[in-house]
């Protein structure tokens, strides 16, 4: 058998059996090439004995201090796991004052934003810059204490799940904005709160103050060049995407850290994504097997997640998003029967007045 076709084989096995060849575990330089990120084999990195880089406050926000009843679990496994937290809650209302007070500069923007969850995606990034701490949407659920989290690095902005980037949006990766964690002032959000109002005019709510905007301020303030957005990272260590991040050090203060997706964003959302489900099976299924592009590795990480057992699955996984995409839920007013009052889930919650 020549060589080319013994190559061959080779990477269709491994692309069939994902889970099961020890090259996943032991050479980056061979994964990086049919996958877009390490399978986790350890819990995310930290540092002993030292205070947080990050505070202990968890942030979250609804229109008011009505909360469906849904999402009083996920309210309470944050509190659960996290019991000696602060934990914020937000309003309309209380963030509106907060923008007002704070940032008086921004305030036009503010009110002028076209839809409500601008203003919502906007506000998490004013907060984090202004008190640090974890801010997480109310459909997440904490599953163990995210103390650990806090120690080694000083912004730690998760990725969107490759297929969501890949297969929906047609990047290589996308930084999403429903779980992010930093201390106060760091250089990444102060970027941000700086360039956020230019972005006001543009169409689409992901490119506003969403996802998208988040990735471009990513790629702006670390400099990446034409043709960097899909480069992989040449000196790559560790369980991180295998994506050029930048030239700065990963622990370097201004530095954003960016995790793998198995550790805040290991699941995908089931509501759009299943109606394309049996089209990404064809399109991976008939893709070339050798073939190195974008698609193929989706496809890897694709497969790759529906072979892992519940238990390897959220083995180290610390927040589930249950994508409810609480920015649709419709503006019904209060009603008893579905909805609580957020001082009767989190008693001794801080707001701001």
């Amino acid at each position: 058998m020549s060589d080319v076709l013994v190559l061959i084989y080779c990477i269709i096995f491994i692309s069939e059996n994902i889970e099961g060849n020890p090259l996943r575990y032991a050479s980056h330089e061979l994964d990086s090439k049919y996958f877009l990120e390490p399978l986790v084999t350890e819990d995310f990195p930290t540092v002993i004995g030292q205070a947080p880089k990050i505070p202990h406050i968890i942030h979250q926000t609804y229109k008011n201090e009505f909360i469906p009843n849904k999402y009083i679990p996920f309210i309470k496994s944050f509190v659960k796991y996290n019991a000696n937290w602060t934990y914020m809650f937000w309003t309309d209302a209380s963030a509106r004052k907060f923008i007002s007070d704070r940032y008086p500069d921004f305030l036009p923007v503010w009110d002028n934003y076209a839809e409500p969850i601008n203003r919502a995606d906007a506000l998490r990034y004013f907060v984090l810059y202004e008190y640090g701490g974890v801010y997480a949407d109310l459909d997440f659920e904490c599953l163990r204490p995210l103390d650990r989290v806090t120690m080694k690095y000083t912004a730690v902005f998760p990725l969107e799940p490759f297929e969501h980037a890949v297969f929906r949006l047609r990047i290589p990766f996308c930084v999403n904005n429903a779980i992010m964690m930093a201390q106060p002032k760091h250089s990444f959000l102060r970027h941000i709160v700086y360039t956020i109002s230019s972005f006001r005019p543009i169409k689409g709510t992901l490119d506003v103050a969403g996802p998208i905007f988040v990735t471009t301020q990513y790629m702006l303030y670390n400099n990446f060049s034409v043709g960097e957005f899909y480069k992989v990272a040449e000196d790559h260590q560790g369980s991180s995407p295998y994506h050029y991040k930048g030239r700065l050090h990963e622990t370097d203060p201004r530095a954003v850290y960016v995790p793998n997706t198995h550790y805040f964003m290991n699941t995908l959302a089931e509501n759009w994504f299943s109606k394309s489900y049996w089209h990404y099976r064809r399109v991976c299924s008939n893709l070339d097997p050798t073939s190195g592009t974008l698609e193929r590795k989706a496809c890897n990480e694709f497969k790759a997640r529906e072979d892992r057992s519940e238990h390897d699955h959220f083995r180290f996984t610390y927040t589930r998003h249950h994508w409810f995409f609480t920015h649709n839920t419709l503006n019904f007013l209060p009603d008893v029967t579905r909805y609580t009052n957020i001082q009767k889930i989190v008693p001794n919650l801080v707001s701001y007045t």
